[in-house]
């Protein structure tokens, strides 16, 4: 069984296919609506003056709403890592922009066994594929798979 998650940093939808030519059956959805980073204060760092000719921009300690896209990964990944543990899949596909990919590898990395993660192929796609359709989904997978 192959298990495929298409996410972004506030929408997720996880689909699971039984054999090469059924259809992806619906596993569930996730949606976060998270705030913008200017709707917590400023978004722009602070000035600093060092001397009358210089000027430095204070570094922000983090970004809100990158912050909260991770946690939502997270939380998702934490579904994904159930489900992987309850059911035989011998396949992951992680659809998701790179950056939320590298937040899903660390979570994998973290919480699942060196058994486990042997024992499942991950692959990733690195776009934003969340608002396809299913059927735009399921050709993605077949191309990868090399079955069309």
């Amino acid at each position: 069984m192959i298990l495929v998650a298409v996410c972004d940093g506030a929408y997720a939808k996880l689909f699971v296919k039984d054999a090469r030519f059924t259809p992806l059956q619906h596993l569930a959805s996730f949606n976060h609506s998270h705030e913008l980073t200017h709707e917590h204060g400023r978004d722009k760092p602070g000035r600093g003056f060092g001397s009358a000719a210089e000027h430095h921009a204070y570094e922000p300690v983090t970004d809100w709403h990158d912050s909260q896209k991770e946690v939502f990964i997270r939380e998702v990944s934490s579904f994904i890592l159930e489900n992987l543990k309850s059911k035989e899949f011998s396949k992951l596909y992680f659809i998701s922009p790179a950056k939320l990919a590298s937040v899903f590898r660390n979570f994998l990395d973290q919480h699942m066994d060196t058994l486990h993660q042997k024992a499942l192929e991950i692959k990733e796609i690195h776009k934003d594929l969340v608002h396809l359709t299913n059927d735009e989904i399921e050709t993605i997978i077949r191309k990868e798979e090399g079955w069309q």
